[in-house]
């Protein structure tokens, strides 16, 4: 039996249907996938909040509440700004060689952490002690929060060394580029579906145009 114009017409729209349909899962899956995958990556190499955290405590920012939402502004208040911008660009630049992607893939132990950060907390506290007159630290209200300063920078400087607890963010990522090269692989090799429950004839088939 010769199969007919509109079964021809209708069985290549079907196949030619599903295979889009396929191939526009397989990529959605894909670009879902390797989006979640990149964003993981890149929050855990991202200090960028981190840094903005300890500029906005050294530069004293009031958090402000208005009918937008939550936003911060600069403190109008200069004698409860505890630097001034010479002190605020110094500690930011050590304090970016210290927070930093390379630290958070290194391999440290629990006591060499412990270490590090207990050195880290000393020298930022003897750089302000040093250089507090330069860095504006002039009545008793900035003075009594020096101790705080040095505690909240050293716990966001702990946070990140914490990462690096045995190497595990490195492992992590070395892992997560391993999933990422296999899924690759996978999809090159991703072969065309049968569509032999289409019709019982195909126009692609000869052996099915007779019984």
């Amino acid at each position: 039996m010769e199969i007919t114009q509109e079964q021809y017409k209708t069985d290549l729209q079907l196949a030619k249907a599903q295979q889009t349909n396929m191939n526009a899962n397989t990529y959605a899956n894909t670009m879902i996938g390797n989006q979640g995958k990149q964003n993981l990556v890149e929050w855990e190499l991202d200090f960028k909040p981190e840094l903005e955290d300890i500029e906005r405590l050294l530069r004293c920012d009031i958090l402000v509440r208005d009918k937008d939402g939550e936003h911060w502004e600069k403190n109008p208040d200069s004698s409860r700004i505890f630097f001034n911008e010479m002190g605020v660009s110094d500690l930011i630049r050590n304090i970016i060689i210290i927070v930093n992607k390379g630290k958070a893939l290194s391999f440290y132990d629990h006591d060499e952490i412990n270490s590090r950060v207990r050195q880290i907390k000393h020298e930022i506290r003897v750089l302000i002690y040093n250089n507090y007159e330069d860095y504006g630290m002039d009545n008793d209200y900035k003075m009594n929060n020096y101790s705080f300063i040095v505690l909240s920078i050293g716990s966001i400087v702990e946070d990140v060394y914490r990462r690096a607890m045995n190497g595990e963010t490195h492992k992590g990522l070395a892992e997560q580029r391993l999933v990422t090269q296999s899924d690759s692989v996978n999809q090159a090799q991703y072969q065309m579906p049968q569509v032999n429950n289409i019709s019982n004839k195909h126009w692609y088939n000869p052996m099915s145009w007779k019984k």
